[in-house]
């Protein structure tokens, strides 16, 4: 991302979680492939 240290703290947080959520997709993805991932799960992970 663009230097986030020049957004206001609530925006570098918000894009910090989406990350988050991000990541535990992929790594549910990549466990029990796309069809059999559910949201639950992502957000178990997250």
């Amino acid at each position: 991302m663009e230097n986030q240290d020049k957004l206001p703290r609530k925006e570098r947080e918000r894009l910090a979680r989406r990350e988050e959520i991000l990541d535990a997709a992929r790594k549910v993805f990549s466990e029990r492939g796309f069809e059999r991932a559910t949201l639950d799960e992502i957000a178990v992970v997250a």
